[in-house]
């Protein structure tokens, strides 16, 4: 994934445990100054992630 910025669409490839299914689409809409990205689900609901989980678990939606 290249650069991390607000307003980037991000596709979850990998189970993450929280009821949201592989191939869930999601748009970045915050970084905060701890390198915390928050989130909202294409499908409704939030979330949040280290820089570390989303490199781990997302792509960059196509």
């Amino acid at each position: 994934m290249e650069k991390i910025t607000v307003g980037m669409t991000i596709k979850l490839v990998k189970e993450i445990g929280e009821n949201i299914p592989v191939d869930s689409t999601a748009t970045i809409v915050y970084i905060d100054d701890f390198d915390q990205i928050f989130i909202d689900w294409s499908n409704g609901g939030q979330g949040r992630f280290t820089e570390e989980q989303l490199l781990k678990n997302f792509e960059v939606a196509a």
